[in-house]
């Protein structure tokens, strides 16, 4: 019980430590003042680490090189600071010029980040007596851990995107064509264009990959072919996206030209694994006893299947489909050479209804990527902000329409 206090104090500075390093690798400020506290702070923990650990009962021959070797690396990493090795102007430079270089500003957080996770790994031990009680709180902890990060990582990029985009977003940003390559104007043409090859994509990909997971579970008996099909599509699934681009631009460009119709095909290719392999993890959660009772009521086959499978993995359908559609609003590469212009020419429309699928548009991620490209040359950096907001707003949008519809069906399956 003596050593608790020292303990709780080693963990609130290690605590410190650990939230002030992480901050300092994401926001690089000056570390005149932190360096010295740092110091400080690490040399105290590391006192009353060692300090608990000898009134402890966890001293024996097993535990002891454990903690050695973690009072050494943080020791190091307390005479690198000392001794001046780590100063202000450090700096690991790349070879020939190529590669990334890293500086005293990351170096050192990234050192005193590593020693705090020594520290609470050891205090933790300590007042576990190295046991395995132990060992799960620090499982534990790492996986909560994990899980805030990933959390705080996404709300940062979502929070500097928002921050960055916010102030130019207006209406006339939102409703006006692009001007002088993206100077001026808006992004109208950008955001129909997007909105028509994403639906396009999905009016595609939907029925066959839909169709294609309805026959591989349950209308194929071969368990062998089912095998070989559900790998091969795994394996398609993960074929970088340039290459169905190339794809397009050798075949589909030939028939149709750069146009609405190449990029849709394109992209609904690329979705068709996604949709296969979610819809069939959806088939697969059905009992099988809902289609033996179906089947003893005198329905046939597809009567089954339309009637009592299709309704009860509807959930998991829509949720490959949301997938898809996330995946189709984001990619780039392939439509880059089959469906997309620069130019602020608007989607042409039959009857006022149906788009002109033979005319190549706009399209929020190729915008984006030719604003990318201008920065420094031009002043469009709040522009291509402004490009990427509205761009994930519609990712998320549908992604939100399509959750409530999941969560409607989902709503009627009971079993």
């Amino acid at each position: 019980m003596r050593t608790r206090p020292l303990l709780w104090g080693s963990l609130a500075i290690s605590v410190f430590l650990f939230v002030t390093s992480l901050a300092c690798l994401i926001l690089q400020p000056h570390l005149e003042k932190l360096a010295p506290m740092w110091q400080a702070s690490l040399f105290a923990s590391l006192l009353l680490i060692l300090a608990s650990y000898f009134i402890s009962k966890a001293v024996s021959l097993k535990t002891a090189p454990l903690l050695a070797l973690d009072i050494f690396i943080c020791s190091a990493i307390l005479f690198l600071m000392y001794s001046g090795t780590l100063h202000t102007g450090f700096v690991i430079r790349r070879p020939l010029g190529v590669g990334a270089s890293f500086d005293y500003a990351f170096i050192l957080p990234l050192l005193i980040f590593f020693a705090s996770l020594l520290c609470i790994k050891d205090a933790l031990n300590i007042i576990y007596d190295f046991s395995a009680r132990g060992r799960e709180v620090l499982v534990f902890l790492a996986v909560k851990l994990s899980a805030v990060l990933s959390l705080l990582l996404l709300g940062g990029i979502l929070f500097i995107i928002i921050y960055k985009g916010i102030g130019v977003i207006s209406w006339d940003f939102l409703t006006a064509p692009h001007r002088r390559l993206g100077q001026a104007g808006g992004i109208s043409t950008a955001i129909l264009g997007s909105l028509w090859m994403v639906l396009g994509a999905m009016i595609i990909s939907s029925p066959l990959g839909i169709g294609a997971a309805i026959y591989l579970h349950e209308y194929s008996k071969s368990q062998r072919l089912n095998r070989l099909i559900t790998i091969a599509v795994s394996c398609l699934n993960g074929v970088p996206s340039v290459v169905f681009g190339l794809f397009g631009l050798a075949f589909l460009v030939t028939y149709f030209g750069v146009s609405l119709l190449s990029g849709s095909i394109i992209l609904g290719l690329i979705n068709i694994p996604t949709i296969i392999l979610t819809c069939q993890e959806a088939l697969k959660s059905v009992p099988n006893s809902l289609r033996e009772g179906s089947m003893a009521l005198g329905a046939t086959k597809w009567q089954t299947i339309r009637k009592v499978v299709l309704p009860s993995a509807m959930p998991g359908i829509l949720t490959g489909v949301i997938i898809g559609v996330a995946k189709a609003s984001g990619e780039t590469a392939p439509i880059m050479w089959t469906a997309v212009t620069f130019t602020a020419t608007p989607v042409q429309m039959i009857y006022g209804v149906i788009p002109n699928v033979f005319q190549p548009v706009n399209n929020l991620d190729y915008h984006l990527l030719n604003l990318i490209y201008f920065l420094g040359a031009w002043d469009v950096e709040a522009r291509a902000w402004g490009t990427a907001l509205v761009l994930i707003a519609l990712v998320l949008g549908t992604n939100m329409l399509a959750i409530v519809v999941r969560n409607h069906y989902r709503k009627k399956i009971s079993w």
